[in-house]
């Protein structure tokens, strides 16, 4: 019930103190193996469903731009498209508190195949570590019902750049 320009300062500064929380808090080693993992998989899977589904379709279109092999897992009519995941390949999951139970379960498939899981979540993600190989975790600053993607985003950007940088070393 705010002016929106204050609201927008609101959201600004949720953005900001998350990206300033990334910052300081990042896993520099499990961000390297998490590099390491999707650089060395053939096709690289993306999948997060509700409040995690901007960030999976815009790493769609990041790593389309990179050149990198990816499938968006998008649930449309319902369906997981696990079938499609095969060897060699990776699964990038995103998910946040409350876990998607959709990402999850194509977690654990991948997982049942062979393929190495890479996690994007909050933390503590005790809960979910045992789903992944490796598990990076962001937290997102509150404002209001809603969280800021800021930091996701800009964690989900780079580990594609640098996926990309990898693969062409």
């Amino acid at each position: 019930a705010g002016e929106p320009a204050a609201l927008l300062a609101e959201f600004v500064e949720a953005g900001r103190l998350s990206i300033e929380g990334l910052t300081r808090d990042l896993d520099e080693i499990k961000l390297s193996q998490s590099v390491t993992v999707l650089a060395q998989a053939r096709t690289i899977h993306l999948v997060g469903f509700r409040r995690s589904f901007p960030v999976a379709s815009y790493l769609a279109y990041v790593c389309d731009k990179l050149g990198l092999p990816a499938v968006l897992h998008d649930g449309v009519a319902g369906l997981t498209q696990g079938s499609v995941m095969q060897s060699g390949d990776a699964l990038l999951a995103i998910t946040f508190a409350p876990y998607s139970t959709e990402t999850l379960a194509l977690a654990a498939q991948a997982r049942a195949r062979g393929l190495p899981v890479v996690l994007l979540t909050d933390p503590p993600a005790r809960s979910v570590s045992d789903q992944a190989d490796v598990v990076l975790t962001v937290t997102e600053v509150d404002f209001g019902a809603f969280r800021s993607l800021s930091a996701t985003i800009a964690l989900a950007l780079a580990l594609a750049v640098a996926v990309a940088a990898r693969r062409e070393s």
